[in-house]
């Protein structure tokens, strides 16, 4: 599993940025985005859910999105996976000291995107 060090100036997990930040942004995308997280339950993902995918991964070679991990990686069946075999270090769970804000939530991100698209 790729790792970046921070999420990217454009990560719409940033609370600082909205839709207009992210190139050839396509809000369907986005919603299908959904079952990589939590549902408004506390429940998921399933396990076999695909992964939040950084905007600016190459179809083929996606990497994951580095707010999404730090965020919603320790729910998710397939990144604590990655973590106990040793293929994604425990530390990105949780934002780095010198981060910008991220949402705590999708329905957060997907309300701004959905708001600024």
């Amino acid at each position: 599993m790729t790792v970046c060090r921070k999420p990217c100036p454009s990560c719409p997990w940033r609370i600082d940025q909205d839709a207009a930040a992210i190139p050839h942004f396509r809000l369907e995308l986005a919603e299908a985005l959904a079952a990589t997280c939590p549902d408004s339950r506390g429940m998921g993902p399933d396990f076999g859910a695909a992964q939040f995918a950084c905007h600016q991964s190459r179809p083929g070679e996606e990497i994951v999105c580095t707010g999404w991990l730090a965020t919603q990686g320790a729910a998710h069946p397939g990144v604590r996976l990655n973590v106990a075999l040793g293929a994604a270090p425990v530390d990105a769970l949780s934002p780095g000291e010198d981060w910008p804000p991220l949402h705590a939530e999708f329905s957060e991100v997907i309300a701004k995107l959905r708001a600024s698209a």
